[in-house]
């Protein structure tokens, strides 16, 4: 009887290991692209920028697809067509090994001929909740840089500090659910999640992963309705909120076990970062942003030239120092901002999370999400300009 021997092979699969290419890239937009990634969780605006040397196809995080839309604030702008831009681009490849041009920064020199900008919406609508309170869940695994549970003690102080201040003149409130293990994208879970090693959106099949700038202590990730033909245009239906543990050292009431020489306390870090998400902007422009009005329509400043301590001493102000700790306390501006939003007269009577069938703010069957960064940036020699 002769014997059949099967050989069974396990083929391993090195992986590739690519060098970073980092590149200006200055030109004209002249077309964009956006789609969601097969996962779902992210909108990524494709690009074509004319450029002396030919035409170069770049990628960024967020855009608007099937009615919804994703910014980041502060973040790069939106690539828009007619824009002309300086961008801060590097070569990185997604899970696949499929190169992508990935933009880190966005610098608008000026317009093509006819171009015209829109607002947070393609109409122009600034964002809102439109449930009576918002539900957020901090990431069960916390941070490793505080003793302890300490710093879920913080978030609960933090989000506190908003609903006490507001609640004299606003219906809107924070509400917390239990913690749980989770990542952020859309999943109608309003997350509050710190990242300790990685300062980066992780990888998925058809994305590589999206990283932001070291110099931000805090990103919101938002995603709203953005469909001009919608009565929900500018809602938004899921916000997450990331905690940069990687450039900082997290600090909770000065104490932290981070190795980091700039410390970011959760309290000053959280409260700002929870302005975002309830819908606030900065009270001021960074270089690279663009033109803005507040909320009485005028435009406004840029951070390099107001002295105005009502911008300079808000919670909602662009930049912090290294240990600050003021931005914990909302100043008489950030409260009437949500006391503007979300006035107690308009109460809608209801509090639920979105995506649920008996709320009041149900998505529909297929949702197309958007994503909306906010994040809290930090300039050193801004910080201390400010002090003379």
């Amino acid at each position: 009887m002769r014997a059949v021997v099967r050989v069974l092979c396990l083929l391993l699969v090195p992986t590739v290991a690519h060098a970073e290419r980092r590149m200006t890239i200055v030109g004209d937009v002249m077309d964009t692209r956006a789609r969601w990634t097969a996962d779902g969780t992210r909108i990524i605006t494709e690009a074509t920028i004319q450029t002396p040397d030919g035409d170069v196809v770049v990628s960024q995080l967020g855009g608007s697809v099937g009615g919804l839309g994703m910014r980041t604030f502060p973040g790069p702008e939106l690539l828009q067509r007619g824009m002309q831009v300086s961008l801060d681009a590097r070569a990185d490849h997604d899970l696949s090994q499929r190169e992508h041009i990935s933009v880190d920064g966005v610098r608008v020199t000026g317009a093509l001929p006819g171009f015209v900008r829109t607002g947070p919406t393609e109409a122009g609508k600034y964002l809102f909740w439109e449930s009576g309170c918002v539900f957020v869940t901090v990431d069960i695994a916390g941070t490793n840089q505080v003793n302890g549970d300490n710093e879920f003690d913080t978030v609960d102080a933090a989000i506190a500090e908003w609903n006490t201040n507001v609640a004299s003149c606003s219906f809107m409130q924070l509400q917390q659910t239990a913690r749980l293990a989770s990542e952020v994208g859309r999943d109608n879970r309003n997350l509050i999640k710190f990242r300790d090693t990685s300062w980066c959106r992780p990888a998925t099949k058809d994305d590589p992963a999206r990283c932001y700038s070291p110099s931000a202590a805090g990103i919101t990730t938002a995603v709203f309705v953005d469909d001009a033909t919608s009565d929900r245009d500018g809602e938004i239906v899921d916000a997450d909120i990331e905690l940069n543990g990687a450039d900082f050292a997290i600090t909770n009431d000065g104490q932290t076990s981070g190795t980091s020489s700039c410390r970011s306390e959760i309290s000053n870090t959280l409260t700002h970062e929870l302005g975002h998400l309830l819908g606030l902007e900065h009270p001021c422009l960074a270089g690279g942003d663009p033109p803005r009005e507040d909320g009485d329509g005028n435009p406004v400043p840029a951070c390099s030239e107001t002295t105005d301590p009502e911008i300079l001493e808000a919670t909602m102000y662009n930049f912090q120092d290294c240990g600050e700790t003021k931005k914990a306390s909302l100043s008489p501006d950030d409260i009437d901002a949500i006391c503007q939003i979300y006035p107690t007269e308009q109460d809608p009577g209801v509090c639920a999370p979105v995506g649920k069938e008996d709320g009041c703010c149900s998505s529909s069957s297929s949702p197309v999400p958007s994503t909306l960064l906010l994040a809290l940036g930090l300039l050193f020699g801004l910080g201390a300009r400010r002090r003379r």
